[in-house]
């Protein structure tokens, strides 16, 4: 999936995710005039949402966890528009992480663990 263009949170190359979902957002304000009329303000436009899940071993899901702790962070990513790569600023919200039925606990992996969040650009 995103083999070829590897993400980066920070300098951390982060393990290929299941599902990756970008959204692009427009922030507006809209306004009603006393006309009737609405008068809308574009603030910004493509202001990016990320959904995304990973099975990973513990390491990385205790990685999430630091991440969703930090203010912020970088994330550097392929952008298709460019055909290169790019930064945003993000935080890391919405953490879920649970542990696989059935996977096996070594002394190297305690487990596979399924692990999804938001990323919210600044």
């Amino acid at each position: 999936m995103l083999a070829d263009f590897p993400i980066k949170f920070n300098d951390d190359t982060i393990p290929e995710p299941i599902s990756w979902e970008e959204i692009s957002n427009v922030i507006e304000t809209v306004n009603t005039t006393e006309a009737g009329t609405d008068k809308i303000a574009v603030t910004r436009y493509d202001k990016l949402s990320i959904y995304a899940s990973f099975q990973c071993t513990h390491i990385w899901a205790k990685h999430f966890k630091e991440y969703s702790l930090m203010n912020e962070f970088t994330l550097a990513k392929y952008d298709y528009k460019t055909e290169d790569y790019k930064t945003h600023t993000v935080r890391l919200r919405e953490l879920r992480i649970s542990v696989v039925k059935d996977s096996w606990h070594t002394d190297i992996t305690h487990g596979l663990y399924e692990v999804s969040f938001r990323l919210e650009e600044f």
